[in-house]
């Protein structure tokens, strides 16, 4: 059985544009704890006046014992954050990670593992990529299924689909946890539930969509009782 991410990067993205009082990211976590939420995430890239360290502190914070993956991309500055915050999980991203992190990332992943954290990578469906990954000691990775998700063929989709579960089984079985992400919504998530070594799936979009007529606690039942 998957297990539901729920990505913050929407409702961080909605709340500084809209600018609502009463509505803010550490409240949005509370509600999606007590709604069944697993775990959180959210990229973080230390520029925006708007979302400061302060409030990536208070919403990992909203987050209680739920486990929480920051997304960053492996500059020598926010590993050291991601080194010294509370997060169960650091999930790296980003264009060309290997090619231009590589020495970063090599001096800082045993660091995080001396402090417990996970390990994940965000990557295209590559096996080439997945090597890299695994060589670096990742916990798990994070695939992008972009592709799969905005295919309006069945055959592309399907194409996508296998391709998507080849890199999964061989993540599964050099020990490797795997997730799912990009454009992940209600209408597709099953095909890719379907495959057995997807341990997570992470939605962000699609359940702040569906909050805004049924209220977030209902989108995020709604979506636990369809992946059970």
């Amino acid at each position: 059985m998957a297990q539901m991410e729920l990505n913050l990067d929407a409702f961080c993205e909605a709340n500084q544009q809209l600018k609502l009082d009463g509505i803010n990211l550490p409240g949005v976590v509370t509600i999606a704890v007590l709604s069944g939420v697993d775990s959180f995430s959210l990229t973080y890239d230390g520029r925006s006046p708007s979302f400061t360290e302060k409030d990536l502190e208070l919403t990992i914070a909203a987050a209680m014992n739920s486990r929480f993956a920051l997304k960053i991309t492996p500059r020598a500055e926010l590993l050291q954050l991601a080194l010294n915050l509370p997060v169960k999980q650091v999930t790296f991203a980003g264009d060309n990670l290997f090619e231009d992190y590589g020495a970063d990332l090599e001096t800082f992943i045993p660091q995080f593992k001396d402090a417990g954290k996970l390990i994940s990578f965000c990557l295209d469906p590559d096996i080439g990529l997945l090597k890299k990954a695994y060589r670096l000691q990742a916990d798990l990775v994070e695939l992008n299924v972009k592709h799969y998700s905005e295919n309006a063929s069945a055959t592309g989709q399907a194409e996508m689909q296998e391709q998507i579960a080849l890199m999964a089984r061989t993540a599964e079985k050099n020990g490797l946890g795997v997730a799912v992400n990009g454009g992940v919504n209600f209408q597709n998530v099953m095909p890719l539930i379907s495959i057995e070594a997807v341990e997570n799936v992470v939605i962000g979009r699609a359940i702040l969509a569906r909050s805004i007529f049924v209220g977030l606690e209902t989108a995020i039942r709604d979506f636990k009782a369809q992946v059970l």
